[in-house]
């Protein structure tokens, strides 16, 4: 019995070592994935920061972009009404080539300034130049005009310049804003907590099986122990009974030591022996 019962107890310790084996296996892996896991939910949580981040300068741009663009909207009315201003005023003096009139001034200024010309002559041809000038001199309406739809175009340029660059950049958050990068990592953390969740139940079960063995292999060294001690009163009945067998024997011996000396028998070594062990 005792032996059948070594045997059980052997064979339950080997599993027992595979168990403890399987079972800080499992728990490495879990506790490997719970870090990897912290890891990334820090990570997400830097994307999802520099994505809200993202998303407040996406609406500081789109607002200064849609002002911009009010700008460029209302720049070209304005142009438009200029350049309608100035088709009238060049019907209204019947000008026909505008770029030619500074030239032709300049052209007549100069002729006065290096040709000898007789008094009739010069006074016609300042009646001329001033005629072109109260027209289309530096001063006049139509100048005036031509100077602001110069001066509102190349304004409009800067601001299409200005709105162009706040697109892009409006461009530039969007993706941002967009939390790129966020599905993938919520994607992976899911995958990770599957996994941390198996490997943690995977080491829960190796445990309790570890445990179940661990309260098996105790039971039955209890019942070896108890086997054992068992065996031991036996044995002590046992070896009791045979030295009562003994001092019964000796004393059998003794009396018939006894009754040679009372008889004056002679007594051999064994006799006397016999007779010693009694006392």
């Amino acid at each position: 019995m005792q032996n059948d019962l070594k045997k059980e107890i052997s064979e339950l310790r080997n599993q027992l070592n595979l168990l403890n084996e399987e079972k800080e296996k499992w728990y490495k892996e879990q506790h490997n994935l719970k870090n990897t896991l912290q890891e990334e939910i820090k990570k997400i949580k830097v994307i999802k920061n520099t994505a809200d981040k993202s998303g407040l300068e996406f609406k500081d741009f789109k607002k200064a972009r849609d002002l911009e663009n009010q700008n460029v909207k209302s720049l070209i009315n304005k142009i438009k009404e200029l350049r309608e201003k100035r088709v009238l005023l060049l019907k209204k003096y019947n000008i026909k080539e505008p770029e030619k009139v500074h030239s032709q001034i300049e052209q007549l200024e100069k002729k006065i300034e290096t040709e000898a010309l007789s008094p009739d002559q010069e006074k016609k041809m300042m009646k001329q130049i001033n005629s072109l000038k109260k027209m289309f001199g530096k001063d006049s309406e139509l100048e005036n005009v031509i100077q602001e739809i110069k001066k509102n175009s190349s304004k409009l340029n800067d601001v299409k310049k200005k709105a162009d660059e706040l697109h892009k950049k409006l461009q530039d958050t969007q993706k941002e804003r967009g939390y790129h990068g966020f599905k993938e990592a919520s994607k992976h953390i899911t995958e990770l907590k599957l996994k941390q969740q198996e490997a943690y139940h995977k080491f829960l079960d190796a445990k309790k099986k570890f445990l179940e063995i661990d309260e098996a292999i105790k039971s039955k060294l209890k019942l070896l122990n108890t086997e054992r001690k068992s065996e031991h009163v036996k044995r002590d009945v046992e070896k009791k009974k045979f030295e009562t067998m003994n001092i019964a024997k000796i004393h059998q011996l003794a009396q018939k030591v006894e009754e040679k000396i009372k008889k004056k028998q002679k007594i051999t070594t064994e006799d006397l022996l016999a007779f010693q062990a009694q006392k």
